[in-house]
């Protein structure tokens, strides 16, 4: 695995691209226009109680609004600041724990989470988790003895990411240390401060991006940018880091690749398609064979397109950063043997990916049940607009509707009119029947491609 890492200026936010064989598997693009705020700490205020919802909406700074979740109130948070019950109008210390949409504020949660490159300290949990892609049981055994030494030297919990094993247990330790300090110092802050503020910021910052994506599988770093390499070579000092003038995104093809991930329909190299439908709720994938021709049965067919797809859609799903309820309608199997052995092929993949996700398996259907943990904006919420036209329904009004409603404009036509005028949108171009409109009008006619609208016309009456 390669990592790929850019900045086009030195001032400028640090960008990220995993590439694995020469595919785009992961991407980290800063939105300039609006920073991430996922993991951020901030002091907000409990604005009101929506009992019906066991929920709060709290203040953050500049008036916005979250979400949180009655359940999300850890009781450890309560017994830490000495409160009984948290009540309207009280301060609290809050954590974004997913962000916003277009329609929704961000989610908080009580549960603190201060990331380090080793570590996880939660000040606020008494358990000790280990990283789920750490799969030795000896090193999985041995990470368990240092949290928990760790939590019984500072009382709480903690979880060890994946590069702990790779590290030597006093660089651990030693982080451990670090991000205590940086807790006291939050708690300090809160309990002095009244007003609504950010205390804690995971940003967009130069280290936060390599520390969250070199990975123990990266092989080698490629970047444009000194800084860049000089932060990978801290934080993995073995590992070769190579140093481009030119941009390391435009040398792997990574714009190209952003582009088509983007797609509707994605073909499969064996001929099937993947077809991906996202909705406000959940993210629909729909798996056909589209031109696959082969001799075998459609058993042997249909297993063979599905699990390319299922490898392809985790790659997409991960790639776009796709969360929430995931629905994939597998090709139709009869045996159940081959439907378990794409559920392991989906369960394998997912295992690449450092969100949390949970695959629930087939339902009566057929359908395959899987959740991403959604955290930040997908690929698609940043790099896409609503379009001005459909809205983002992608449908608009068919070019025979907009006829049949132009021709009933006759009845509008002044009795002295001599010639009309008329724009249409360019994509009505083969529908234009120019006899048929000239016979309703009864004048003559100017037609014109030129309106912005496909869903609309513009007509201009000459007396």
């Amino acid at each position: 695995m390669i990592l790929l890492l850019k900045k086009d200026g030195e001032n400028e936010k640090a960008q990220a691209a995993l590439i694995e064989n020469g595919i785009l598997a992961e991407i980290f693009i800063s939105d300039d226009d609006e920073e991430s705020i996922a993991g951020n700490i901030y002091i907000g205020k409990i604005e009101k109680f929506i009992p019906a919802l066991e929920a709060a909406f709290v203040k953050l700074p500049d008036d916005e609004n979250a979400f949180l979740r009655i359940k999300d109130i850890k009781n450890e948070y309560l017994n830490f600041f000495g409160i009984s019950k948290l009540q309207e109008g009280q301060k609290i210390l809050v954590q974004i724990k997913k962000e916003g949409g277009n329609t929704k504020g961000p989610q908080v949660t009580t549960n603190i989470g201060i990331p380090g490159r080793y570590i996880v300290y939660m000040p606020f949990s008494k358990s000790i988790g280990i990283s789920r892609k750490i799969t030795n049981e000896n090193d999985r055994k041995h990470l368990r003895e240092v949290g928990e030494k760790l939590k019984s030297k500072y009382n709480c919990g903690f979880i060890l990411r994946t590069s702990c094993v790779e590290s030597k247990e006093e660089y651990i330790e030693k982080e451990a240390e670090e991000l205590h300090k940086k807790w006291e110092e939050i708690v300090n802050t809160f309990k002095r401060s009244r007003k609504t503020k950010l205390i804690h910021k995971e940003s967009d910052s130069d280290e936060f991006v390599v520390r969250e994506f070199l990975r123990k599988e990266v092989e080698q770093v490629i970047t444009n940018s000194q800084k860049l390499k000089v932060i990978s070579k801290d934080f993995k000092q073995n590992i070769p880091v190579k140093l481009i003038e030119s941009d390391p995104f435009e040398e792997y093809n990574v714009y190209k690749q952003i582009q088509n991930s983007m797609k509707r329909i994605h073909e499969l190299p064996s001929g099937g398609e993947i077809v991906i439908d996202k909705t406000e709720a959940l993210t629909i994938i729909d798996v056909n064979s589209g031109h696959y021709t082969s001799s075998e049965s459609h058993e042997e067919l249909s297993k063979k397109i599905n699990i390319e797809a299922a490898k392809e859609i985790c790659r997409l799903i991960r790639l776009r950063n796709i969360g929430g309820i995931i629905i994939i309608d597998f090709i139709d199997m009869k045996n159940e043997e081959n439907r378990l052995e794409i559920l392991n092929a989906i369960k394998s993949e997912t295992l690449k990916d450092k969100n949390k996700i949970e695959v629930y398996g087939f339902t009566q259907l057929g359908l395959l049940e899987m959740a991403r943990k959604r955290t930040s904006k997908s690929l698609d919420e940043k790099m896409t607009a609503l379009c001005p036209v459909c809205n983002g329904t992608g449908h608009v009004m068919s070019p025979k509707f907009v006829i049949e409603r132009l021709l009933k404009e006759v009845k509008n036509k002044p009795k002295n009119a001599k010639e009309v005028i008329i724009k249409f949108h360019p994509s009505l171009k083969e529908f234009i029947n120019k006899d048929l409109l000239r016979k309703t009008f009864k004048v003559p006619i100017h037609i014109h491609f030129t309106h912005l609208d496909p869903e609309s016309y513009e007509i201009t009456w000459k007396i």
